[in-house]
């Protein structure tokens, strides 16, 4: 998978490269021009990769309710291996690694959780306008989320929450998080540099996750490694 087709190359740092930022930030982009917000600038940039995860192998099974117990673990698994270390990355509380956690003992994981591999290929999230832009990533997952939930009734059963923890999120609360979230955006200051700077940090971590989710169904329950343990 050639996730920097659309994202942009990425320079060493681990951030997209500033061509595909540039194109967004001075509207030379046809979804950015219909909405110049920072919300529509933000969507403009990650519409490609998002289109492309929805496609995703695992997240398309749970929508079919086709996903087999194993294959859902494993993806599991390996949302826990990102989600852990992007927390600390972003300065957030380990909320949703703490929610894969409980999932991961419901279905009976048969490893500890620290011998579960972890995405070492974060972007840097050093800077409060760069972790805004990476929370768009996973606050507008937990939208998705509980949508996936719902698809897991086959396999876990209508009224089960073990098992689905991570999906089911903050539940009633999961709209209001990301209104609070468009609103610290919204006041997010306007300059060019401050925007590009979010858009990056956005578009960095899609492309990370991208990557980190490549050939999860190829791994083997028994697992503990990762191709030199990078994302």
């Amino acid at each position: 998978m050639d996730q920097h087709a659309d994202t942009g190359a990425l320079n060493g740092d681990g951030m997209p490269g500033a061509a595909r930022i540039e194109e967004v930030i001075t509207l030379g982009n046809d979804t950015a021009r219909a909405d110049p917000s920072l919300r529509g600038l933000l969507r403009a940039a990650t519409q490609d990769v998002h289109d492309r995860l929805h496609r995703h192998a695992g997240f398309a099974a749970i929508q079919d309710a086709t996903i087999q117990w194993a294959d859902y673990r494993r993806l599991l698994a390996r949302l826990y291996g990102f989600y852990l270390p992007f927390e600390a990355a972003a300065g957030i509380g380990a909320e949703r690694s703490t929610w894969l956690a409980a999932d991961l003992a419901a279905l009976g994981e048969p490893r500890p959780l620290v011998a579960l591999p972890t995405c070492k290929d974060l972007p840097r999230l050093d800077l409060a306008h760069s972790r805004l832009g990476a929370r768009y990533v996973v606050e507008g997952a937990a939208l998705g989320g509980r949508e996936l939930a719902r698809g897991l009734d086959r396999l876990l059963g209508a009224d089960a929450v073990a098992g689905r923890r991570f999906f089911i999120g903050r539940g009633p609360g999961t709209g209001e998080a990301w209104r609070d979230y468009l609103a610290q955006l919204s006041a997010a200051p306007p300059e060019p540099a401050a925007r590009a700077e979010i858009i990056s940090g956005a578009v960095a971590t899609f492309a990370a996750f991208e990557d980190w989710l490549d050939g999860w169904s190829s791994l083997p329950n028994g697992w503990t490694g990762y191709r030199g343990d990078v994302g």
